[in-house]
């Protein structure tokens, strides 16, 4: 290896870089290495690196030398930091030969999952950008399909093709769950949601609430102020249930002006209260255009019985028989399941 792409590699890489010799001594490292392991470089280079592994995690450098000879390596292990925070990464590394020494060079991602985004999911993921991401994935795959591993000339270009592909499989997957209008969670994808914190709260012997929500005279507004308008109000609404609802709260789209939320932990009472309140706040939604329209909706509340052949269809069917009954009391109420 040049030592102009080492350099690069060094000082350009937003991942980890590392520099091993064959005793596992740590010849170089980068800043994000020193930041991600918590040593400051000459610390580190006085490290091997069995001592940023986690307990019980073996790291064989000459053995990994002996299995690259020039290919490129990818393998997955725990490290540790200096605080004792265990981590997993992803490595790919392959051997090159610095200063007539063969050594590992290895290229190091950590793969903690992000802290939960909380409320600041309810940041626009308005339609054109979406779109704009549909784009990036289908070119993202394009420049894939035609370039295979050999093709590679450096560790570099394998690492930039891997996030490109890791990127293009998060938009796609956000995309394929997400109501593209509003940000809420599709219908397919709540349900899959809905389900797996029931069977949680099965197993855990936890209570689980469900309150359906729909948006009163919503005809009238298309109808009067057009389609536009329409759109605006369904997602001022959803950020609204985003800012109010708890961040590990589940909120859907079920239908054109529809939606749904599941509050895992929550009794029958505590999802009628919650109910309650988003009933009275709702209309103090400001939509552009529509300053002087008060906005409503009807509430329709229910929660999971600890009885034999309840499902995602009877907690729904519930829901929407309190609904029906808050609109035909003439809507902006909140009814509950009988």
């Amino acid at each position: 290896m040049s030592q102009s792409l080492f350099r690069y590699l060094l000082l350009q890489n937003n991942d980890i870089v590392l520099l091993i010799g064959q005793d596992g001594r740590i010849v170089d490292a980068n800043d994000t290495a020193a930041s991600v392991y918590e040593h400051d470089r000459g610390e580190l280079l006085a490290l091997n690196i069995q001592d940023l592994c986690a307990p019980e995690t073996a790291f064989d450098v000459s053995e990994a030398i002996k299995d690259s000879d020039g290919r490129v390596l990818e393998f997955k292990i725990s490290q540790r930091s200096r605080s004792g925070r265990v981590f997993p990464v992803e490595i790919i590394a392959r051997s090159a030969r610095m200063d007539d020494e063969e050594m590992l060079l290895c290229v190091i991602s950590d793969l903690t999952e992000p802290e939960p985004a909380g409320k600041s999911r309810s940041k626009d993921k308005k339609y054109e950008e979406l779109k704009t991401a549909y784009e990036e994935i289908k070119t993202a795959y394009v420049e894939l399909a035609k370039t295979t591993y050999e093709s590679f000339n450096d560790i570099s270009s394998l690492m930039l093709s891997k996030r490109k592909e890791e990127q293009a499989r998060k938009r796609a997957e956000l995309l394929s769950n997400t109501d593209y209008l509003t940000g809420a969670l599709n219908r397919r994808a709540f349900e899959k949601r809905l389900d797996a914190e029931i069977n949680r709260a099965r197993r855990e012997n936890l209570t689980l609430g469900v309150i359906l929500i729909d948006i009163d005279l919503f005809e009238k507004i298309n109808g009067t102020y057009g389609r536009q308008s329409g759109n605006e109000v369904l997602k001022k609404l959803v950020e609204f249930l985003m800012q109010k609802c708890r961040s590990y709260d589940i909120i859907g789209r079920c239908g054109g002006k529809e939606f749904i939320i599941c509050l895992p932990g929550a009794a029958l009472e505590d999802t009628f209260k919650k109910a309650g309140r988003l009933c009275e706040t709702i209309p103090e939604l400001k939509v552009p255009g529509l300053e002087n329209i008060r906005i409503t909706a009807s509430f329709g509340v229910s929660f999971l019985r600890e009885t034999y052949g309840e499902n995602i269809s009877t907690i729904f069917k519930r829901a929407v028989q309190a609904l029906d009954k808050a609109k035909s009391d003439g809507g902006n109420c909140v009814r509950m399941e009988e």
